[in-house]
This record gives C-alpha cells, structure tokens and sequence, in this order.
C-alpha cells in the first residue's frame, strides 16, 4: 500500500516582516489545504524556503503543523541538508518531534556518484527512524538519483517514495517503471505542469506547489485520473493551467502573493529574495478575484468538451 499516495501541498512557510513564522498565517493555509480535500502536508521544502530559515522557525513550522494537522492526514518534514550526518540529525529530530515521514535531497555541494546518494539514504534510514521519500531536484542539488538507485533503495525499505521534479517526464517513466513491483513505494511528481501525464503514465500523485492555492481542483483532477475519467482529468488539467495563469509568473512570492489575496497570510519572504511589490500585489489580485468570479477555484464547474468525452 502506498501510504504517500495523492496530493501533498508543500506549504510555503508565512512569514512577518521581521523573519518570523506567522503562526496565525500557518494555521489558516493548513486549515485551507485540508479542507480542499489533500492527502497529506509536506513542511520546509523548497517552496517552504527551509534552506533561509533560521532552525527556530523551522522547529516552530513543524510544530505548529502537527498541532494543526493532529493526524488527518500525513505530515512530511524536509529534512535535508548539505551532509549525510547533518541529514540524519534532522531526521531524528523530526521524529521526536512527531513528523510521519522526512522527504530528503541527496548531499549537495559536492559532485557525487550513484554509490555515494546510495549509502546517504541508508545512513539517513537508519539513523532517522522515518520512512524517507527521495527528493530529486537535481538543478538545485546539482546531484541525481537514478532510476536504478531508487529500485535498490525501495526494494530494500529505504526509500518509500520520490518526489521528481526534475521537469523531465521521461526520467519520471523510468521511475515508475523501475519502481512499480514494490507496492509500499509512490513515485510523486513535482511538476504541476506535468501531473496529467504522471497520472495518465501510473504515477501516484503529485507534491503539488499549486495545490496549496487551489487545493479542490488539483485534488479532484488527481481523483478523475484515479477513477480513469481521463476526458474529466485532462478538463481539470487545463483548469489548473488557467488558475496558474491567474497566479503569474515565478514561484515563492507568486504564491505568498496568491495566498494574500485568499487572505491566508501575507507576502513576506525569507531574505534575500524580496516579495512582490505593491502594483505586483494589486495585479494579481485582481486577476485572482475575477478567476473566482467565474468558478474557476470550485472543480464542479469544470465542462467536458465534447471531443474530449468521445475521445477526440
């Protein structure tokens, strides 16, 4: 059974304008996304700026979700750091602390072979005692984890799943394809550009940066591909795509400035990125409220064209 199956938000992590965590801010985005029907919470990942953070505010982050999230749905804790022994401290830590799983980047900094990310994840198993899912993001970590290393990895029972955002849907196949006999194992994709296909190819869900702004219609587009409603998954798909460009264009402060304008937390960013800007702010919160205006945030509005229901 895939435990780490369906569509997991990474959270953003709100911010004062001072650096600290915005609790009030936390609350309301996991209240949000939980009610939007998600499978499971991803904390201080990349899009929660985990890498910017002092470790008090990424302690207090976790404990706020836990608190929040109080066993609806699986709590994940990125976990990662620049050395296999500093990986393995902050995965204990996040089990004491009560997380469900750690997702985890291979050592970055230096150049690795595949032998070396092997006994990383080993290592950070063994002495983290949480299941680990892979993070493989490679134009950040400048390291891969392929295919075959995560086969060996979840064969063993040390890895329970991957997400790939890579952006490259044929390394994604072949994750799937490596790793589909080990029924415990969920290979996620972390494009939301690309999770149509993932479904569509055997994928198992997404760690869905969208979602945390739209969680209803990722989810129920994840639900149709499930059901093998392919004509209503591929209508949601395109809803997605409207909803992104609703949003516009970048990442962490496109969705810290998405999220004001759903009046969950503010803009605020970890330094030394900057937030969007007053007239950034204003345009997207206008494009964001005519969006909704027209439904496009609730799935029951989503039409099947005709060409898609008759195949076409």
């Amino acid at each position: 059974m895939r435990r780490f199956a369906g569509i997991l938000p990474p959270l953003v992590t709100p911010l004062t304008e001072d650096g600290e965590l915005d609790e009030a801010g936390l609350r309301r985005c996991l209240e949000y996304v939980l009610a939007g029907g998600v499978h499971g919470v991803v904390m201080l990942g990349s899009s929660g700026e985990a890498a910017l953070l002092l470790p008090k505010v990424r302690r207090r982050a976790l404990e706020v979700a836990l608190e929040v999230v109080d066993g609806r749905v699986p709590v994940i804790v990125g976990t990662g750091e620049p050395s296999t022994t500093l990986a393995a401290e902050s995965t204990r830590q996040a089990r004491q602390d009560g997380a469900d799983a750690a997702i985890v980047v291979p050592p970055y900094y230096y150049p690795l072979d595949q032998e070396a990310v092997e006994r990383h994840y080993r290592v950070v198993h063994e002495a983290g005692g949480l299941p680990l899912l892979a993070y493989h993001i490679p134009a950040m970590t400048k390291v891969r984890i392929e295919p075959d290393t995560l086969r060996t990895l979840a064969e063993a029972g040390t890895l329970s799943g991957v997400k790939d955002s890579a952006g490259d849907f044929g390394y994604f196949q072949r994750a799937v394809d490596e790793t589909r006999h080990v029924p415990s194992f969920a290979a996620l994709e972390g494009s939301d550009q690309l999770l149509y296909a993932a479904l569509a190819y055997g994928g198992d869900g997404a760690i869905s940066v969208l979602s945390q702004v739209a969680p209803a219609v990722v989810v129920a587009l994840y639900e149709a591909g499930r059901a093998g409603d392919w004509p209503r998954a591929k209508a949601l798909h395109r809803r997605t795509q409207e909803i992104r460009g609703a949003i516009g264009p970048g990442w962490i402060p496109a969705i810290k400035g998405a999220l004001t304008a759903l009046g969950l937390c503010g803009p605020s960013v970890a330094i030394p990125n900057r937030p969007w800007d007053a007239e950034q702010l204003a345009a997207q919160r206008r494009r964001l409220e005519a969006a909704r205006e027209r439904g496009i945030f609730d799935p029951a509005t989503v039409d099947v064209a005709p060409a898609d229901r008759a195949g076409g």
